[in-house]
Order: C-alpha cells, then sequence, then structure tokens
C-alpha cells in the first residue's frame, strides 16, 4: 500500500503544532491542566488547557479550509460549556499565509470572518514535516482596491471581494488574553491591532509635523511650500505597514477620498498632493 505523502505531512504538520503549544502554553501561563486531543462533547479538542483561575480554554488548529457555518458552530458548542476558543490556521497549508507582509493574499469567507471576531486580526502558524518553521503571528488584512469601468463608460474604485494586502504583528509572548466578542468567548494574545496602530502612529506623525509649523513657520513654508507633501508621509509608513492600509487608514482619517487615493497610486503622484495645508 502507497504512503499519501500530502496526508502524512498534513498529519505531522498538526502533531508538531499540537505539541507546540501543548510545550509553550504553560512556559507564560498559569496552568492547572493541559491535555491534547481530549473529548468535549461531539468534538475533539486539539489542546485543552485550564487555567489557575479556572477558566478554561481550547486551542483549535485549523489545517484545512472550514466553512464559517463550522467553525461559528463549533465555537458555539465551546462556548456553551464555558470555554473560551482559540483558533489558529496552518498557514502553510491551504491558507498559503507566511509571515512576511503580503501584497496581495486570497482570502476566504472564514478567514474574513475570523478577522471580525477577533479584532483586526486572524493567528497563524506555520509547519511542515520538518519541523515549526514560525512561531505565532497575527495577519491583518486590508481590502485590495480595484479600477473598474462601468457599462455606460464611467470609471469607479471598488473593494476587492477576494484580494487583501496582508500586515504581519508577530506575538512576543504566548500570555492568553480572554475575553467576549459578538457573542463569542475567545481565546487571544497581547498583541495590538495593526489598524489601530497605523492610526495612532500617523496621528503622532502629523501632530509633531503642526507643532512643527507652529513653531517654525518660515521654516516649515519653506520646507513644504504646500504643506505636509504625501510622500513624506508614504516614505515614512510604508514599509511597515504597506499601501492599503495606509492609504485606508488616510481614508479614515478623512484626509483623503478613495478616488484620491487610487488615482495618485495608480499615476505614482506623490509629490503633488498634500494631507495637511
Amino acid at each position: 500500500m502507497s504512503l499519501d505523502k500530502t496526508k502524512y505531512s498534513e498529519t505531522i504538520d498538526h502533531l508538531l503544532i499540537k505539541k507546540f503549544f501543548y510545550d509553550n502554553l504553560p512556559v507564560v501561563n498559569e496552568i492547572k491542566t493541559i491535555e491534547q486531543e481530549i473529548k468535549i462533547g461531539k468534538r475533539i479538542a486539539d489542546v485543552y488547557l485550564e487555567l489557575k483561575d479556572g477558566k478554561k480554554v481550547v486551542v483549535e488548529i485549523q489545517h484545512s479550509q472550514i466553512k464559517t457555518a463550522d467553525y461559528v458552530q463549533r465555537t458555539k458548542e465551546y462556548n456553551q460549556k464555558g470555554i473560551y476558543v482559540l483558533w489558529v490556521l496552518d498557514g502553510r497549508g491551504p491558507y498559503d499565509k507566511y509571515p512576511e507582509n503580503i501584497d496581495c493574499a486570497n482570502i476566504t469567507a472564514s478567514e474574513k470572518e475570523l478577522q471580525s471576531i477577533y479584532r483586526g486580526r486572524v493567528y497563524y502558524i506555520n509547519a511542515s514535516s520538518d519541523g515549526i518553521s514560525s512561531s505565532v503571528y497575527a495577519l491583518h488584512f486590508t481590502p485590495y482596491v480595484q479600477k473598474k469601468m462601468s457599462r455606460f463608460g464611467i470609471i469607479y474604485y471598488k473593494k476587492s471581494n477576494k484580494k487583501r494586502s496582508a500586515v504581519c504583528n508577530q506575538i512576543l509572548s504566548l500570555k492568553l488574553n480572554l475575553f467576549r466578542n459578538k457573542g463569542f468567548k475567545l481565546a487571544g494574545f497581547f498583541d495590538k491591532n495593526i489598524k489601530n496602530t497605523c492610526i495612532s502612529e500617523v496621528v503622532q506623525f502629523i501632530d509633531n509635523y503642526i507643532a512643527y509649523r507652529d513653531h517654525n513657520p518660515q521654516a516649515a513654508i519653506k520646507r513644504f511650500p504646500d504643506g505636509l507633501p504625501l510622500n513624506v508621509l508614504i516614505q515614512k509608513f510604508y514599509e511597515k505597514y504597506g499601501f492599503y492600509l495606509l492609504f485606508d487608514v488616510l481614508r479614515y482619517l478623512k484626509f483623503l477620498t478613495m478616488r484620491d487615493a487610487m488615482y495618485i497610486f495608480e499615476n505614482k503622484l506623490w509629490g503633488r498632493k498634500s494631507i495637511l495645508s
């Protein structure tokens, strides 16, 4: 009988990831008990643990793609038993996600929903038959905005349903953060929301420019006669956050419209637009 190498590799991946959490969660969490492959109702939990304060957590490691309805149902079943759920996706499986910033990535319906309930992130870990190739990391997805033309010849911009730009946030500690959101009891980590961090840093950068302009008006006018150029802000944050998240934040802050952002990007007109005059 021939061995199905793909199936075997997936099984090894799953075992390695379970062992990773089994070995590492007790290092930074006060845990009373921790077990692998424990039956809870109709489900087999990948990793189950009870914290010293009595709260219970299940780690669900998803190697294959799962329908939104399935993960919602599974989460509800655990929640009904008072158990918090931590969902972690295998980034090397069919989800095809990696810790680097991803310029263009397909996103499944379940990933979109997980980002929503996990307050702006999805947790991943990468493993193969050779071992764990990354620790846990979080991705924040921002929709691509694509140029479209109506049948009447009118150009407009629309968010893509499937394509996303992904920005990575490394998880520095596996200390569990238990919370409730949208009716679910969930477990996550104490990582920051990438979009909120980007907003804070952009606002601080602009506030610093305003303070500089107010205290040194002549120097500010000499340096930036038309106000704060967009390319200065882009150079400051592009490498860290990428284009789409950065422009999503600028639109959120009402410095740019969607049409402004896409026109500037498509034509590389960084120096011709000032966001603050």
